[in-house]
């Protein structure tokens, strides 16, 4: 079945279903539902014994993860987070994950993660819609990322007016990694309960989605010398390079619907709407994405991809980043 993370939760509360696949933008949240699904599957203290997790996949370590049987514990959890695992392992081993999903063994619990979205055609994810559960993790609309704002600085044990959680959403967007780091500088910040429209002012002091918009417009006009500065001018602000890239992708994979939804000549209400941001951002993103070629912003997201990987494998962050963006205006 293909469900939200909301009814993703309601079938976790209920049981344990052979197999899921997490993918879409929303790291966060797929964070969260590994986070979920692994204290529901394991027993307390056992994670060391049920708990597998493969990063750069093969048939061996699949096969030897699904074959172990669980220790002091019903159950154990594999999890899969390899873009290419499907062009890494051969039939065979597909054959035997899906024996293994529709006998519907939850002895050992296995989960896809994805950044893009899947080919749902193929025969592995046939099998998990149909004896598991496929979640897509869409970017969050604008109100759902307030009552984030909301629910994050709560956590902190403030409280935060409406139109000030809407006011930080508009400066830093609706990536939920990306407003959690805004969130723990402005409550670290703020010296009363409440969190003022003053404090997030002074701390989003330039905005972050505004220098990641001016940052890929000026690679839309090949300024790199502009998109260098643009970047490290961020970095001195201490933006996380993790933040700044997944900022950095969202922004051609807007653009790259934008360019597609354009081509059919659709209002601008309805391109708000299906791109999930502010009605104000619309005009800006209609502009941007003239700067560039289909087959330009195809590769500028591969790239980024490609930096995450970097970034993941501790490579210098503010290196990786530098060495894209000269990639991306060249």
């Amino acid at each position: 079945m293909a469900v939200n993370y909301k009814e993703f939760l309601e079938i976790i509360n209920k049981g344990f279903l052979p197999a899921y696949v997490f993918y879409g933008e929303e790291r966060f949240l797929i964070d969260e539902a590994i986070k979920k699904l692994k204290s529901k599957l394991i027993a307390e203290g056992t994670e060391i014994m049920n708990y597998s997790m493969i990063e750069d996949a093969n048939d061996k370590n699949i096969i030897d993860s699904l074959e172990t049987l669980p220790f002091m514990s019903e159950h154990r959890f594999v999890l899969i987070k390899d873009d290419d695992v499907l062009k890494k392992i051969n039939d065979d081993t597909v054959d035997a994950i899906i024996k293994r999903i529709e006998g519907g063994n939850t002895d050992s619990c296995i989960a896809f993660v994805f950044k893009d979205k899947i080919d749902t055609r193929k025969r592995i994810f046939k099998a998990i819609s149909k004896h598991g559960a496929i979640v897509n993790f869409e970017h969050l609309k604008f109100d759902e990322a307030v009552n984030y704002v909301g629910f994050f600085v709560r956590i902190y044990g403030k409280v935060i007016k409406k139109p000030v959680a809407e006011y930080i959403v508009k400066s830093v967007g609706v990536d939920l990694y990306t407003l959690l780091n805004e969130i723990k500088k402005i409550v670290s910040y703020s010296d009363g309960q409440e969190v003022l429209i003053d404090d997030v002012k002074d701390v989003i002091s330039a905005s972050t989605a505004e220098s990641v918009f001016k940052l890929v417009n000026a690679i839309g006009l090949r300024q790199e010398k502009v998109a260098i500065y643009i970047l490290n001018k961020m970095i001195l602000n201490e933006e996380n390079p993790i933040g700044i890239l997944a900022m950095i992708a969202r922004q051609f994979r807007i653009l790259i619907k934008a360019k597609y939804l354009l081509l059919k000549k659709i209002d601008k209400k309805e391109l708000q709407q299906s791109l999930g941001i502010p009605y104000f951002s619309i005009n800006d993103i209609i502009q941007q994405s003239k700067c560039f070629k289909e087959k330009e912003l195809l590769n500028a997201y591969k790239l980024c991809v490609k930096c995450d990987r970097e970034l993941k494998s501790s490579y210098d962050g503010n290196l990786a980043l530098e060495s894209l963006i000269r990639k991306l205006c060249n």
